[in-house]
Formats: C-alpha cells, structure tokens, sequence
C-alpha cells in the first residue's frame, strides 16, 4: 500500500520591519571636507610650536599643505589633467636640473620663514572642527536611502521623503577629480529614472567604490517583502 505524505505546509512570508530591511545610505559632503589635511596639520602644528619645535619652516609647511588643499577645491583634475600636470612637472625638473634654474627657486622657497604662533594654528584647528560638527549635522538630516524596490531621499529636520521605484532605475558612477578621490575616495553617483527630466546627481559621496558595490547588491536583486 502506497503511503500517503502530508501536504506540505504553505511557506507564510515572513514580516520585517523596513528599518531591518537591507538598505544603503548614501550622503553628499561639500567640499570643505577635503580640508582634513589642514585641520590635521593644524593641530600637530600647534602642538609642536606650543611646546618650543618646529624651527623655522614649520610655517612655510603648513601654508603648503593648506594651499594644496585650496588648489584641490579650485580646479577639477580629470584624469587627462592630472596626466599633464605631471608631465609639465616632470619637464620643469629635467630642464631645471639641465639648465641650472631651480637654484634660485629652491632658496626662494627655503628663504620663507612664515611664523605662526600656537594660537594661530588652534584657532584653524578650532574653526575646521567645528565647521565639520556642523557638516556632520547636517548631512544626519539630508541624505539617500537605497533599498530593494526603492531609493529614498530624505531632506530636513522634519524627515521630508520623496520617493523613486526602482524600476528603469540606472545609476553612474564618476570621478570628475582624481585628487578628491586620492584625498577622501570620492566620486558622483548620477541616478536616472524615465520619471524624473533630469538626472539626479549626488555630488562628493565618501567611499564611491565600496557604495558603488553595495548599490549594486541591493538593486542587482529584487525582492518582495511583506511589512
């Protein structure tokens, strides 16, 4: 006699709570957050000077670094830019070693003895610091949230939420400057979607090739969840 075998019991969806359910947040920075290296400098460099050291050219060192950081922020080096920089750099040290010219510049620059005294370099540290707080702050408050079957845009202390399905739903993502991207491992996210005229553009998102990575888990799979 054939035995019989129960009827399988019908698999009930399980209910999560949306904030349990995986999601990716992404948050756009301005670009005061690349001024990390003259934040950091600051405070080492009062430290140094506040306790007697740093000679001479300590000053000379740390207008260096901040006029980097100014030089990153001002222009966009694509790659093809950086590219000839360096190649205008390394023909200006080739003919200067041949001709003999970097002589001068080099006691030009070893001439420079710009003194700051601790409280200068504290008062910097103290200014950055508390522009980052407030950076910090407010990108609590505004960001993008990227979850299975959605993308989510929150803006405001009031949670404002405007809502984008991700279906046709493709995404970009760019290195318009390759020293933003050395300094902080930032890049662009562009979202376009048949609903929206416009792409929509995330600009400075921190970490883009890990994000990058995990918006592709996320939206590479579709599920149905029930809440």
């Amino acid at each position: 006699m054939a035995e019989t075998q129960p009827a399988p019991t019908p698999t009930i969806p399980e209910k999560r709570d949306p904030a349990e359910m995986p999601r990716v947040v992404i948050r756009s920075y301005p670009k005061v957050i690349f001024f990390w290296m003259t934040w950091i400098a600051s405070l080492i460099c009062g430290v140094i000077v506040s306790r007697g050291g740093g000679g001479e050219h300590l000053g000379t060192i740390w207008m260096g670094i901040f006029a980097f950081n100014l030089l990153v922020i001002s222009f966009d080096f694509t790659e093809v830019v950086s590219v000839m920089v360096l190649a205008v750099i390394a023909a200006l040290i080739f003919a200067g070693l041949f001709f003999g010219f970097l002589g001068p510049i080099g006691q030009f620059f070893a001439s420079l003895k710009l003194g700051m005294n601790p409280a200068f370099y504290f008062t910097m540290f103290g200014l950055f610091t508390v522009l980052f707080v407030f950076v910090f702050i407010k990108t609590r408050f505004d960001y993008w949230e990227f979850r299975y079957n959605e993308v989510i845009h929150r803006r405001g202390v009031f949670a404002d939420i405007k809502r984008y399905s991700t279906e046709d739903l493709r995404w970009f993502k760019e290195i318009p400057d390759v020293l933003e991207r050395v300094l902080a491992g930032s890049g662009r996210m562009i979202l376009t979607t048949p609903r929206e005229a416009h792409p929509i553009v995330i600009d400075h998102v921190l970490r883009i090739g890990s994000i990058d990575e995990e918006v592709a888990d996320i939206l590479g799979t579709k599920r149905v969840t029930i809440t």
